[in-house]
């Protein structure tokens, strides 16, 4: 009998809803789990050490892990160990007493994960009797088991000390364990560990993490104290109160400890490869491999800068890529070479040089922000140094000078106090000196500084980024010998600053135009009474002050200037033929100018418009004084000599004077002025122009 028609929609209708509810059931729950984050699975990537004995360490890298060490649960071929430390990407076990070989696996929130495998290694070796750590007569330690294998286990630090020498044989494997532990040579005593490069000895941790034990230290001057063909660790922790550092192989820095470090490879430490301090000798250092070590892989003092060879890889995997310099006094002669990393001087004072310093092409040395070379003792001024920098490079390899931080102004510079003809800087960068003062009589700053009679050759070198001045003359016997074919760019000042007798030691084929923050030579007005000047043309001007007595240059000596030569003077400034204080003797003094049409020779002043500044004056007989197209603007500012004269042009007593083909105008006072009887002009095919008193006065 077939339902009715009422029964089947009922039926139809209690379908739907039962479809309904579960369909929106089954939504909820979806939704529901969608919202949930699932708990990540751990991943182990790596392990390290792969092999190794019972009891050791060892570090499991991945993620995912708890930093909860318990949280973790670390099976070795699924014997527990015992988690030392936890994070959620590097786990530090110790592999349990009962482990054999197998794989590693490690168990969060009941999700496993499954490593390398380890292999379980027995212990071998003799244990070092750490309760007789000092070894107080000379011992050798052999070669005691074969291959690989470990030979002695030290778990303290071992003292060799009252002259005993400790010697261990070719092929030795020694495995320190414990951040104590090392190998210390004091009052005498020495290390002598020599291998051969087919059977090395390995001083190594009891598992490869740096700084799992401290390292070698010398503090003895045994004669012995070598390590050669020698693989150096996982060691660098702090090896003594001594240092405060950490090394692998450390030179004493209070004892006057002596070591050599041949053909040695150490590698993979915590803090510097090697440290060597002030008081040490670095008696052989040569083709040793540094790599992958936390710090520099040499950190060393200034004094034993010269120890260091070029035969040495430096370069690979070390976490600071230079050699660090400490301490402030070249004691000894030195020559630097070219390691493939910087030298970088990373103590804010300045690096006194008191002997010899040479350094070879390509070097580069980085300095701190109160860091720089100064020939000299501290605190001696104008005491000529015996110390001497001989910095040449060449076009391919120039040695470079500059902060370690970029900008101008980083670093001090370099302070020049020898008058030695070995002081050069050729094919050199200087960039960022003159962040203060490097002497202390300076009043500026600059990239280099001159001071007393020192001298020094410059040739092809760029000098730029001054804090202040490319380069400094702060004295006016100071000497730039033979200046040729430098650049002086982007300094903060002046490309240079020197005195009125200095001015012909800059050469034209010099550049001294490019962005200084003074497009000019800045001169300090002091008198010419020693020696003749001739003054060459340069791609800017050269900027007279007054002299520091606040007056006018007096020339008692032959002034001759190029063509094309730019004079400028500040207010009050000028050139005075004669002495301060004597009118009407005739003086030697004389100023020839020669200019031609197309490179006149311009006086003018510092500031435009009319009367900015003195003049020149003729206070002298001799007929060499001539002035040929020149333009001579802006003087006679106010009266030139004691009897009087104001103009561009002041021809006094028997002064004598030759112009021609020149302008002269915009004179405060008259174009040429006469001071009293006997002088003598003569002019021609000049222009006057604009001058307030007239063009020439009556004599």
């Amino acid at each position: 009998m077939l339902p009715s028609i009422c029964t089947r929609n009922s039926y139809r209708i209690l379908t739907f809803l039962v479809v309904f509810i579960f369909s929106n059931l089954f939504i909820i729950s979806c939704k529901e789990e969608e919202g949930d984050d699932p708990i990540p699975a751990p991943v182990i990537n790596s392990i390290d050490p792969t092999s190794g004995p019972v009891g050791i360490e060892v570090t499991i890298n991945g993620s995912n892990f708890s930093e909860t060490p318990s949280e973790n649960i670390v099976s070795f071929n699924d014997e527990k160990a015992t988690v030392i430390s936890a994070a959620v990407s590097r786990l530090v076990v110790e592999v349990p007493a009962s482990a054999s070989t197998g794989n590693v696996s490690v168990t969060v929130n009941g999700q496993k994960a499954s490593g390398p495998v380890f292999t379980v290694e027995e212990e071998t070796g003799i244990e070092f009797d750490c309760t007789q750590n000092e070894i107080t007569s000379s011992t050798t330690w052999e070669d005691v088991e074969s291959g690989d294998k470990v030979d002695y286990i030290i778990k303290c630090a071992i003292s060799v000390k009252n002259n005993a020498l400790l010697t261990i044989e070719p092929g030795v494997i020694i495995q320190f364990e414990g951040e104590e532990s090392g190998i210390f040579t004091s009052d005498g005593g020495g290390l002598k560990a020599i291998g051969t490069e087919d059977n090395p000895i390995k001083f190594v941790g009891t598992s490869e993490t740096a700084g799992i034990w401290k390292g070698v230290y010398f503090a003895s001057t045994n004669p012995e104290n070598r390590l050669e063909f020698v693989e150096i660790k996982h060691a660098g922790r702090t090896a003594s109160s001594q240092s405060g550092v950490k090394g692998a192989v450390q030179l004493s820095s209070k004892a006057n400890s002596k070591g050599s470090i041949v053909d040695c490879t150490i590698g993979d430490n915590d803090g510097y490869g090697i440290f060597i301090t002030e008081n040490s000798d670095l008696v052989d250092f040569e083709n040793n491999v540094i790599q992958n070590n936390t710090l520099s892989p040499v950190g060393i003092d200034f004094n034993q800068i010269r120890k260091l060879d070029d035969g040495t890889d430096y370069v690979n995997g070390n976490g600071q890529a230079y050699i660090e310099v400490f301490n402030s006094i070249l004691e000894e002669d030195a020559t630097v070479l070219d390691v493939g990393l910087p030298y970088r001087f990373t103590e804010n004072q300045k690096y006194y040089i008191e002997k010899g310093l040479v350094i070879e092409p390509g070097v580069t040395f980085e300095f701190a922000s109160g860091a720089g070379l100064r020939l000299g003792e501290n605190a001696v001024d104008c005491s000529l140094s015996t110390g001497t920098i001989n910095a040449t490079g060449t076009v391919d390899k120039p040695i470079i000078f500059k902060g370690f931080s970029d900008g101008k102004g980083s670093w001090l510079g370099i302070g020049i106090n020898s008058s030695s003809p070995e002081n050069k800087l050729i094919y050199c960068e200087i960039s960022g000196g003159g962040a203060a003062k490097i002497f202390n009589a300076s009043k500026l700053n600059a990239n280099i500084t001159l001071q007393c009679e020192s001298k020094v050759k410059i040739q092809n070198t760029t000098i730029s980024q001054s804090g202040g001045y490319g380069i400094y003359m702060l004295d006016e016997d100071a000497v730039l010998d033979e200046f040729q074919n430098n650049t002086l760019k982007d300094n903060e000042e002046a490309p240079v600053y020197i005195h009125f007798n200095q001015s012909d030691q800059l050469d034209e084929t010099s550049s001294y135009a490019e962005e200084n923050g003074k497009a000019f030579i800045e001169v300090e007005g002091e008198d010419l009474i020693d020696n003749d000047l001739s003054i060459s043309a340069l791609d800017v001007p050269y900027r007279i002050n007054v002299s520091n007595s606040g007056r006018e240059v007096y020339v008692e000596k032959a002034i001759t200037i190029e063509a094309g030569t730019i004079l400028e003077f500040e207010t009050g400034a000028g050139i005075v033929l004669g002495s301060p204080g004597v009118d009407c003797i005739p003086t030697t003094g004389s100023i020839k100018a020669i200019g031609t049409a197309e490179n006149p020779i311009i006086f003018r002043g510092a500031n435009e418009g009319v009367g900015t500044w003195l003049g020149l004056g003729f206070n002298s007989s001799t007929s060499l004084n001539e002035l040929m197209h020149c333009q001579i603007s802006g003087g006679g500012s106010k009266q030139m000599y004691n009897a009087g004269g104001r103009g561009n042009l002041v021809i006094h007593c028997k002064g004598n004077l030759k112009i021609t083909n020149s302008t002269i105008k915009d004179s405060g006072g008259w174009g040429v002025d006469f001071v009293q009887g006997g002088n003598s002009l003569s002019e021609s095919d000049n222009t006057f122009e604009n001058n307030s008193s007239g063009d020439i006065a009556t004599q």
